[in-house]
């Protein structure tokens, strides 16, 4: 494989494998989204997509149209989903391009209509009920009439009723997420009493899909354990999964420096001793936190070598004294396995007191995603 400055491999068989775990946890009639929103949390959509689907996968959930288009333009016919919000500006833009739109109240429902008869074309949509993460979504006492507001549009086609737990990845909220769930259920009871039947519930994302089966209803939405990151439950719940992702790069400088000679910006790093440095062309420009300054670590010729100094935009350095044999070229791992060392995106983010998320999303268009199958 060739070699660019900084480089990510992903591999599109562990994405077959880690949606497989996922079916042998639901029902065969549950139906999964998988959520490709962000660049597909930084790993790539297209790529991603096109193996959730091809793994089993029903639809794909994005954050936003311009997502949802990039998908459409590549080939992909699936159903996608805009799982956010969404802005007059976009309508015609979800409806040429056969999107599903998720709505959050009454706002737009008429003019999502108005434009598909223009189209000529029947909309499916989701409706959000806020159950209790207060961001999006109608109130659980309005989803009736909200549901006869929708139903009563020629061109638009109700196909789901959703909302989103806010902590299902914390066992010691359960009860909290058991609340938000029992809430969906009395809304979506009251609106099928009135005589509306909605073909799809969903409520579920990973952590919920693992801990509690009463939110699975008919379709689940999964996003970190598709891409082996786990917030906090998953492995807890001795699920089987694996990360997709390595992130690489090399050494491209070398320097011997004296005791008590200060390393980086602002000299947050000073030797205590004759020490071997070597600079890493990767910063926070591509992804690399910059709170792990001083506290990272990376991988050369299979051995840990510690982060020093403040990371900049480009590059961070690292005390390879333990490594004599280090020299320019050599493959540094920053996420991922050499020789019988490993580190995980949830290890650098615990040391950075970030999410997991935000290093994977956070890769810059530096860093060169490489796709691999083994």
């Amino acid at each position: 494989m060739k070699k660019y400055r900084t480089w990510s491999e992903i591999n599109l068989k562990t994405v077959s494998e880690n949606i497989g775990e996922i079916k042998s946890i639901v029902k065969p009639n549950v139906k999964i989204l998988v959520v490709v929103k962000a660049d597909a949390y930084g790993h790539g959509a297209i790529s991603i997509g096109r193996t959730a689907l091809e793994s089993g996968a029903s639809y794909l959930g994005v954050g936003d149209s311009t997502e949802a288009i990039e998908l459409r333009q590549a080939g992909i016919l699936a159903p996608i989903l805009i799982l956010g919000a969404m802005i007059e500006e976009e309508i015609g833009w979800i409806i040429s391009y056969d999107i599903t739109p998720t709505i959050h109240s009454m706002d737009l429902v008429e003019l999502l209509n108005n434009e598909a008869i223009r189209q000529n074309k029947k909309l499916k949509v989701h409706l959000k009920i806020d159950t209790g993460l207060t961001r999006l979504g109608a109130s659980p006492e309005r989803a009736v009439e909200i549901v006869k507001k929708i139903k009563s549009m020629p061109n638009l086609d109700l196909e789901g009723i959703s909302s989103h737990l806010s902590s299902s990845f914390n066992p010691d909220e359960m009860e909290y997420t058991k609340k938000q769930v029992e809430l969906f259920n009395q809304a979506i009871k009251k609106v099928e009493y009135n005589g509306f039947r909605i073909p799809l519930k969903h409520i579920a994302s990973t952590g919920a899909v693992y801990t509690l089966e009463a939110s699975h209803f008919n379709l689940v939405r999964v996003g970190g354990v598709v891409y082996g990151i786990d917030p906090g439950v998953i492995s807890k719940a001795g699920v089987k999964f694996k990360p997709i992702l390595t992130l690489k790069s090399q050494i491209a400088f070398l320097k011997i420096i004296p005791a008590g000679t200060p390393v980086g910006y602002y000299r947050t790093h000073t030797a205590t001793k004759r020490s071997k440095i070597a600079t890493i062309p990767i910063g926070y420009n591509d992804g690399y936190p910059y709170q792990l300054g001083n506290k990272g670590y990376v991988l050369i010729q299979g051995k840990k070598a510690p982060v020093v100094g403040t990371i900049s935009m480009d590059y961070i350095m690292v005390d390879v004294t333990q490594i004599p044999e280090a020299k320019v070229g050599d493959e540094v791992v920053l996420i991922g396995q050499q020789g019988k060392s490993r580190i995980i995106a949830e290890e650098l983010a615990k040391l950075a007191g970030i999410s997991p998320y935000v290093i994977t999303c956070g890769l810059g268009k530096r860093v060169r995603r490489m796709y691999v199958n083994r």
